[in-house]
């Protein structure tokens, strides 16, 4: 003889109960997670040992995709240092205006960006041409001539 068939509305309330058991088991996990995680760098500092990053998932990051599109912390300025200025003081577009100064015809973007380096820029970006077209974009005192070539305003 089978057992009592259950109401939808009995579904739906062991559902409901399952579902905030799961959650609280998730928050449970990820608290043990962050505790273990700080245990590890005890011991790891204890032993004499340099902090190793564990492949996979910190404690409460979410699963997503990794690698060129992961995003990156920005620094802030720091006290005293303006944000957007290099060790020189100086902005990009102090650079970009510089070297545009140069020509009268205008320049390729792809040109500019070997010369704002020639001309003492330091960067470690793996997209600065991302960078320079971005300021030539937004910036009023560039004017676009032609596809992917800007002179000065003005």
């Amino acid at each position: 003889m089978p057992g009592k068939t259950k109401t939808i509305a009995e579904l739906r309330k062991e559902l409901t109960a399952k579902e905030r058991q799961l959650s609280k088991l998730r928050i449970h996990r990820k608290t043990l997670a962050a505790r273990l995680g700080a245990v590890d760098r005890q011991i790891s500092t204890l032993a004499g040992e340099s902090p190793q990053r564990v492949r996979g998932k910190k404690a409460g990051q979410r699963a997503g995709k990794r690698g060129k599109k992961a995003t990156r912390k920005v620094r802030t300025a720091k006290k005293g240092k303006a944000a957007g200025k290099r060790a020189t003081r100086k902005p990009l577009v102090h650079y970009i205006q510089k070297v545009l100064g140069k020509t009268k015809k205008g320049m390729r973007v792809k040109d500019m960006v070997q010369a704002v380096i020639d001309a003492g820029y330091h960067t470690t970006s793996k997209h600065f041409y991302r960078a320079v077209a971005s300021q030539l974009r937004k910036r009023k005192n560039f004017r676009r001539v032609s596809r992917g070539m800007y002179k000065l305003a003005g």
